[in-house]
C-alpha cells in the first residue's frame, strides 16, 4: 500500500509540481501538510497535499480519489514514476478520434444520399459541414451521381 512518502517522491519526479507554501493571514506557518500545485499546458490548475507523517499509508480508496481527481493521472502511471521508468517506456495511448455522431451518418446517407464510404472517409467536422450545407439548400441530392 502506497504512503505519503511513495505521494512525495511522485510530485518530486512527474515534474512540473511546486511546492507552494502555507500561508496563513499571510505569514507562512508550519501546518501538517505540504501543498504542492501543477499549472497544464492548457491552463488548469491541479492542486494536492501531502501528509507530514510519511510513513502511513494511504488507503486505497483516498489513494484512488488523489491519483484520478488531484494527479489527473492512472495507477500505472503513478506506480512507473514511482518505480523510476522513464515516461518512453509507456506505449502511447492511441490517438482517440471523434466518431460522426449515429444521427448524422444515418442523414448523410438516407437524407442527403451520400455513399456510405464517402461518409466513412468524412471527418465529423467535414460531416456536419456537408450536413448544414444540405439544410441551407445548397447541396442537394443528384441522382445522376450515383
Amino acid at each position: 500500500m502506497p504512503t505519503f512518502r511513495d505521494l512525495k517522491a511522485y510530485l518530486e519526479r512527474d515534474g512540473g509540481w511546486e511546492e507552494i507554501p502555507n500561508l496563513a493571514r499571510g505569514r507562512r506557518r508550519i501546518g501538517d501538510h505540504w501543498r504542492y500545485r501543477k499549472t497544464l499546458p492548457d491552463g488548469a490548475v491541479l492542486r494536492t497535499k501531502v501528509s507530514h507523517a510519511l510513513g502511513d499509508e494511504i488507503g486505497p480508496d483516498l489513494l484512488s480519489h488523489i491519483v484520478r481527481d488531484q494527479l489527473r493521472t492512472t495507477m500505472e502511471h503513478f506506480r512507473d514514476v514511482l518505480a523510476g521508468r522513464p515516461r518512453d517506456d509507456r506505449a502511447p495511448a492511441e490517438e482517440q478520434t471523434e466518431p460522426i455522431p449515429g444521427w448524422l451518418v444515418a442523414r448523410l446517407i438516407y437524407t442527403v444520399g451520400l455513399p456510405e464510404a464517402e461518409v466513412r472517409q468524412m471527418s465529423p467536422t467535414e460531416a456536419r459541414a456537408r450536413w448544414e450545407r444540405f439544410t441551407r439548400g445548397e447541396a442537394r441530392f443528384d441522382p445522376s451521381r450515383g
